[in-house]
C-alpha cells in the first residue's frame, strides 16, 4: 500500500482550483481527489485533504469532508480499480492523527454499508434505478449491449457498481457521485464513458457550468500543470 512522495506546490494547487468555480469547495476537492486517484498520484489526495480540513473550522465539519472523501474514493472503485483506492484511502488518513479530536468525531459518523444493511433485492433494484437515472431512454439499449459482452458484466455493473457503491446517498448524493465520477475518467482517456457520466450528472442535477468546472478541473489535475 505505498504511494509516492507528493510533489504538488502551493501554486499549483490554488492554480487548479481557481480553475473549479461554480463548484463548491467541498465539490471542487472532491473532483480533484478523484482525478489524482484515478491518474495514480495517490500521495498527492493527503495535500488537497489538508488544505480543505485547514479550510474548515469546527472539527464535525471537518470530519464530514473526511466522511465525504473516503466515500468519494469508495464509490469510484469502480471506475479506478480497487489498488489506486487503497492507495488513496491511505494517503487520506495519513493526516487524520489517532486520538485527535478530528478522528473522535470521524468515529462518529456511521458507515452506510454492512453486511445486514440490505439485502440483495434492495441493493439490485436502488442500483438499477440509478442506472435508469444516469442512461435514462437509452438504459435497456446500454444494458442490453452489457449483456451481449458477457451477463455477468452488466450483473456486476448494476448490482454491485451501481447497487452497491454508487447509489448510496448517505454522504453523496447522485449529482456529486457523478461529478467525482468525471474526475476520475477524465485521466483514463475514454471518452465514451466520460460523455455518458457528463450526461448522467445533468439528468441527476448539475448544470452545464458545474460539469465544465469538473472537466476543466480534472484535466488540469491530471496533466499536473498549472491552470492559465
Amino acid at each position: 500500500m505505498s504511494t509516492q512522495d507528493s510533489s504538488l506546490s502551493r501554486e499549483l494547487i490554488e492554480s487548479w482550483f481557481a480553475e473549479a468555480l461554480p463548484l463548491p469547495d467541498n465539490m471542487a476537492s472532491l473532483v480533484a481527489i478523484s482525478a489524482l486517484s484515478s491518474s495514480n498520484h495517490t500521495a498527492d489526495v493527503a495535500s488537497i485533504a489538508r488544505r480543505r480540513i485547514g479550510q474548515l473550522t469546527q472539527p464535525p465539519d471537518q470530519a464530514y469532508f473526511v466522511q465525504q472523501t473516503r466515500e468519494s474514493i469508495m464509490k469510484m472503485t469502480a471506475i479506478i480499480g480497487m489498488p489506486r483506492t487503497i492507495n488513496a484511502l491511505t494517503s487520506l488518513m495519513s493526516i487524520v492523527d489517532s486520538g485527535s479530536e478530528l478522528s473522535s468525531e470521524l468515529s462518529k459518523l456511521p458507515s452506510p454499508r454492512s453486511s445486514t444493511a440490505y439485502n440483495y433485492d434492495q441493493i439490485r433494484n436502488r442500483g438499477k434505478q440509478l442506472f435508469a437515472s444516469v442512461y435514462d431512454r437509452h438504459a435497456d439499449v446500454v444494458e442490453g449491449k452489457l449483456r451481449a459482452l458477457y451477463p455477468d458484466l452488466a450483473e456486476v455493473i448494476i448490482a454491485d457498481a451501481f447497487g452497491r457503491l454508487l447509489s448510496e446517498t448517505r454522504y453523496l448524493n447522485g449529482c456529486e457521485t457523478e461529478l467525482c465520477a468525471i474526475g476520475s475518467l477524465v485521466p483514463q482517456n475514454v471518452p465514451a464513458q466520460l460523455k455518458s457520466h457528463c450526461i448522467g450528472a445533468k439528468r441527476l442535477g448539475a448544470s452545464e457550468e458545474m460539469i465544465q468546472a469538473a472537466l476543466r478541473l480534472a484535466k488540469a489535475v491530471f496533466t499536473r500543470r498549472l491552470a492559465p
